[in-house]
């Protein structure tokens, strides 16, 4: 948005309402059909129906858009457990459901791809979706944000991975990396 002019009013033509989230569905969409790398901007400005310099305005590029995609679709973890290992293995929970969503899962998985070579990409994964849960857990609990740190790691390392050479996440494998993480933290 333009900034504000010497009166207090914003230049410029206002920002029409949905567009944001007419874009931000069309990427995912796109990726959980094509994948991640198979979709560009082209095709999300055409689906959503705008031009692509409306897709630059709001983001950068691809990957700071299907972060914050990924963080929509996513949503928030649960919180409000009675201790650190009620919320840990709520979010464990939590999170195998979500992954197991196909949309979910493409856009997780084309981000961690791309946060390999990108590090704008990396930091915004880590700013918009691993730091504040990481933070909750910290300040909720007290916990050591090293071991959190680790943590968030082992939990979606081992469910995306669990995944993708099994084919599905089970509650048993839900539980298994529950325990694993809460011993890691809840010492």
């Amino acid at each position: 948005m333009c900034p504000p002019s010497s009166t207090g009013a914003v230049r410029g033509r206002p920002r029409r309402e949905g567009v944001s989230d007419a874009v931000v569905t069309a990427l995912v969409r796109l990726v959980a059909t094509h994948g991640y790398a198979g979709t560009n901007l082209d095709a999300v400005a055409r689906t959503a129906g705008v031009a692509k310099t409306t897709l630059y305005r709001r983001w950068p590029s691809k990957g700071a858009l299907a972060v914050d995609a990924l963080a929509t679709t996513l949503g928030a973890p649960p919180v409000g457990g009675v201790d650190a290992a009620d919320d840990i293995h709520r979010a464990v929970d939590w999170l195998a459901q979500r992954v197991r969503d196909l949309e979910v899962r493409r856009l997780l998985v084309g981000l961690v791809a791309e946060a390999g070579v990108d590090d704008d990409v990396r930091r915004a994964l880590r700013r918009r979706l691993r730091d504040p849960v990481a933070e909750r857990l910290v300040d909720r609990w007290g916990l050591e944000p090293g071991e959190v740190d680790l943590a968030v790691d082992l939990v979606v390392g081992t469910l995306l991975h669990r995944l993708a050479l099994n084919g599905e996440i089970t509650a048993e494998d839900a539980e298994r990396v529950t325990r694993i993480v809460t011993g890691l933290v809840d010492r």
